[in-house]
């Protein structure tokens, strides 16, 4: 498939910053409409309006007239300081370091604290009030570290589009780098205004494809995930282990009642099997309070240190049990046999039915599957790689394939050459 076209005057063309608002405020309108009807859509879009519109006027106040220049070749923009903070992407910058590229890490600013940072630039064309400080952010992100490339992993930022801009006209790129499957329906993954857009594995592109509402345009490149190194190809584990792999949920749906049954299920069910071992693999953001109360309450709970990896994690295990993680896929990646429990009303995003059998909710059936998974191991670690091929391509390659993606628009090289890609096209 072909590239986005490289020539910068595309994307300069005279207005072409305030024809990019007015086509964010269409598709803003559009998703307001997917859950609002008009009269409540209208009402929200005004509010929305009325709060940019204010932070626009203090954004133009505090404009700088300059930058202190700190350029690079890879600029990592992170969805948030607190974010960058979790360290959750050191394998890919230590890659990227060991090949000789100059990056640097930055984190993607809300808008007060761009403001209050006076991180904000003028752009090169007018903007309306209300997308000031997204435009205005973008182009101080973009003349402070004039990077070549910027990976960006902030889904459905507004930014985002302003962010091209400013990196097309010094002839650079924006490669979105998904840090997970693009399955879930959240409408951030609505936004597809990317040069190019790596995502894990063919489900996530016919995700993308399926969506009724897209802004903006992308190439697609299969690029498997970063998180994904050779840590992962493990031997395959003893079924007599007896040792059970709890994948947790991020904090957002551990306050959910479907999610707080699902855990008390597994706690109960761990309760009355003492013989076997289960550990606890948090989600990086959570702090696992429930889970902490469990391994004070039963011996044969741990919960695993926030520092231990998910391949040290898998390597103690024999069984995954997976709610709605990513996390997964590289359980099946690294030939552990997975059950899908969830006691919640969430769709099954990952089709675990398809490889696992049907959703666990409850003690009975979870005792059932697990020993159907006993008697026959092997079987069950071959659907657990089938699994992880259907979500991720290029396996435990993945950080080398993404090095490789970055390498190639470093050099300006084609990644059709070395990848597969499909264009992405705006929907709605």
């Amino acid at each position: 498939m072909s590239a986005p076209r490289s020539d910068a005057s595309v994307f300069q063309a005279e207005g072409c910053w305030a024809q990019k608002a007015r086509e964010l405020d269409r598709y803003r309108w559009k998703l307001l409409r997917e859950r609002h009807g008009r009269f409540g859509s209208l009402l929200r879009l005004v509010r929305d309006v009325l709060v940019d519109v204010a932070v626009g006027v203090r954004a133009k106040a505090c404009l700088s007239g300059s930058v202190v220049a700190a350029p690079c070749e890879v600029l990592l923009l992170h969805s948030a300081p607190k974010s960058m903070a979790l360290q959750r992407k050191n394998i890919l910058i230590e890659g990227l370091r060991k090949r000789g590229h100059h990056l640097t890490e930055a984190a993607l600013r809300s808008p007060s604290d761009a403001c209050a940072q006076r991180m904000l630039l003028a752009p090169p064309q007018s903007v309306p009030l209300r997308y000031l400080v997204y435009a205005a952010h973008a182009q101080w992100l973009v003349m402070t570290y004039s990077p070549k490339v910027l990976i960006n992993e902030r889904n459905g930022s507004l930014h985002a589009p302003f962010l091209r801009l400013a990196l097309a006209a010094r002839g650079a790129r924006l490669l979105q780098l998904a840090h997970a499957t693009t399955l879930e329906s959240s409408r951030r993954l609505g936004m597809n205004d990317y040069d190019y857009y790596g995502v894990f594995g063919h489900s996530s592109l016919v995700a993308l494809q399926e969506r009724t509402l897209r802004f903006g345009e992308s190439t697609v490149v299969l690029i498997g995930s970063y998180l994904a190194d050779e840590t992962y190809d493990l031997p395959v584990a003893d079924p007599a282990l007896q040792t059970l792999l709890i994948l947790g949920v991020g904090p957002d749906r551990e306050k959910e009642p479907g999610y707080q049954r699902t855990y008390q299920l597994l706690r109960d069910w761990a309760g009355q099997h003492p013989h076997y071992r289960v550990l606890f693999k948090r989600h990086p953001r959570s702090k696992a309070q429930f889970w902490s109360d469990a391994a004070a309450q039963l011996a044969n709970i741990d919960l695993l240190d926030s520092k231990c990896s998910l391949a040290d994690a898998l390597a103690q295990a024999s069984v995954v049990v997976n709610i709605m993680s990513n996390a997964g896929i590289e359980a099946g990646l690294a030939g552990r046999p997975v059950i899908h429990v969830n006691a919640g009303s969430d769709v099954d995003i990952f089709s675990h039915s398809l490889f696992f059998g049907p959703q666990v909710r409850d003690e009975h059936e979870f005792s059932r599957q697990l020993q159907a998974l006993e008697q026959d191991y092997p079987g069950h670690v071959a659907q657990a790689r089938r699994f992880a091929d259907y979500h991720l391509v290029y396996g435990s390659q993945g950080l080398a394939k993404t090095i490789q993606l970055v390498d190639n628009l470093l050099r300006g090289a084609d990644p059709a050459r070395d990848f597969e890609t499909f264009r992405l096209s705006a929907a709605g």
